[in-house]
């Protein structure tokens, strides 16, 4: 009976603690994926870095998103080698590239994208999208000819890569987070937002105010710091839920 009692209220605790966090996320304020793209993007091609405070509370991600972020995370937890993927938005459509395959403690990105609209050669009125990756055929779309665009419009968003969970002699484990290399290259790209996905989505946002360098020593990064001495945003998301600003 004692039993049955302690295994009752561990499962009612259970489900307190998961209403309690469905109800808490939902009730933080958050723009969709497309609207933070859309923010980021206008300041990009401004060559601006966004204010700390112009920033969204969290940020809803599509599931197409979700998918990607699932597959390279289980590739990396199946050999313990790290992954990448970037992100493209092309002529409206999110774009995920190919995977590219790292080693244990280092990936990297080099991805080229093109579209073109070609003359269907069965569907009068209709062009045929083709989207190429990395020289090879991504995907093919219909397109009615009012609805293609007079200009293709290629716009890079960020890239995501992962770190292999690290399992010590007494069987507890645990993911690296963010690195130094990690932050000197998004800075050195002059990139807006970079990416990490460990057991959860990292999302790191570079701000007007943060300098133009990176001048802290391995060890001492974590997310505190960043946020205090980097001057970054900094986003989590549990897997399939929002991100949401640290």
């Amino acid at each position: 009976m004692v039993e049955y009692i302690n295994l009752r209220l561990n499962i009612d605790i259970s489900m307190f603690q998961f209403f309690k966090e469905l109800f808490t996320d939902n009730r933080i304020p958050s723009i969709s994926f497309l609207e933070f793209y859309k923010k980021v993007n206008r300041l990009k091609e401004d060559g601006l870095f966004p204010f700390e405070y112009n920033l969204p509370q969290a940020i809803s991600l599509p599931e197409s998103f979700w998918k990607e972020v699932v597959s390279i995370h289980k590739m990396t937890l199946g050999d313990g080698l790290e992954r990448e993927i970037s992100i493209f938005m092309v002529d409206g459509e999110l774009i995920f590239t190919s995977v590219m395959k790292g080693q244990e403690s280092s990936v990297t990105s080099n991805h080229n994208i093109s579209v073109k609209y070609v003359q269907h050669p069965t569907r009068k009125g209709y062009f045929r999208k083709e989207v190429y990756m990395d020289g090879s055929i991504y995907k093919r779309k219909d397109v009615y000819y009012k609805d293609a665009p007079r200009k293709v419009s290629i716009q890079y968003i960020f890239n995501l890569h992962t770190h292999p969970k690290h399992v010590f002699e007494n069987g507890e484990s645990v993911f690296s987070f963010v690195s130094k290399q990690d932050m000197i290259s998004q800075f050195q790209s002059k990139a807006i937002v970079s990416g990490l996905v460990t057991d959860k989505l990292w999302l790191f946002v570079r701000t007007n105010s943060s300098p133009e360098t990176i001048n802290m020593e391995e060890s001492n990064i974590s997310v505190e710091t960043l946020k205090t001495e980097m001057k970054m945003v900094i986003y989590c998301a549990e897997l399939f839920k929002k991100a949401i600003k640290q």
